[in-house]
């Protein structure tokens, strides 16, 4: 034991500097796997991030198309009552294809978001720090739901009240050959063997109704878009001051 002492205390610079350079390479490596797991981590956010954005653009672009179209129909829904009021004098047939055209854009909202969806299922929303950015995503859900509750309304009464009115009075083709939202035209082929009964379609109580209910719907969409459109604007910038 004594032996063992005095050799210590001959060599305790020697122990003492060995055990401390054990100690900081340990703590050197706890360090440097901290560090290289919250740079993961960091990389990890930003892809989402930069994916977010990517996909809140495309909305933005979607909801701008939209607005764009809902002022067109809301142009032709005008041009048509006038129509209505004074079958005395009507638009030529081109006018009125148009018009029918305009109002039968469905502008059908894409509500599928796979990166929102993967955000709220990992619970990688609770790790977001810019508390207003995960508070706008979080409401992002339920403004879209609002916008959609008029888009089933108008499919619903496309289907159950215009495209037989349509059927019964208007040449389709020539009308689907007009339309230019997203190049959906159809191929022009050759003259139609039936003849669109315009006068016959603008004195159905029917149209007339239907044109007041889709106006309306349609008002109520401008509102609920513009909240959407406000919203996805503001994240695109929040975004933005988070991708490194």
């Amino acid at each position: 034991m004594k032996r063992i002492l005095e050799h210590l205390n001959q060599n305790w610079i020697k122990y003492g500097f060995e055990s401390f350079a054990i100690l900081i390479s340990i703590l050197a490596a706890f360090a440097l796997n901290s560090w290289n797991e919250n740079r993961k981590e960091s990389i990890k956010e930003n892809t989402l991030m930069i994916n977010l954005k990517r996909d809140f653009t495309l909305r933005q672009q979607e909801l701008l198309e939209f607005k764009e179209a809902r002022r067109n129909a809301m142009v032709a829904i005008r041009e048509l009552n006038r129509a209505i009021a004074n079958q005395k004098i009507l638009p030529s047939k081109e006018k009125l294809d148009t018009c029918i055209m305009l109002i039968s854009n469905a502008m059908t909202f894409n509500d599928q978001f796979k990166m929102l969806d993967v955000l709220f299922s990992t619970g990688m929303i609770n790790d977001l720090k810019n508390e207003e950015l995960k508070q706008r995503l979080l409401l992002w859900p339920q403004q879209v739901e609002e916008m959609m509750e008029e888009q089933r309304s108008r499919i619903a009464m496309r289907i159950d009240f215009f495209e037989p009115l349509l059927f019964k009075y208007v040449a389709l083709r020539e009308v689907f050959e007009l339309f230019s939202f997203r190049g959906y035209a159809t191929p022009k082929g050759e003259p139609v063997t039936y003849a669109s009964n315009y006068q016959g379609l603008l004195s159905d109580p029917t149209f007339e109704r239907y044109l007041a209910e889709l106006e309306n719907l349609l008002r109520v969409n401008e509102i609920d878009s513009n909240i959407l459109l406000d919203n996805a604007e503001q994240i695109i910038k929040l975004l933005d001051q988070e991708i490194k």
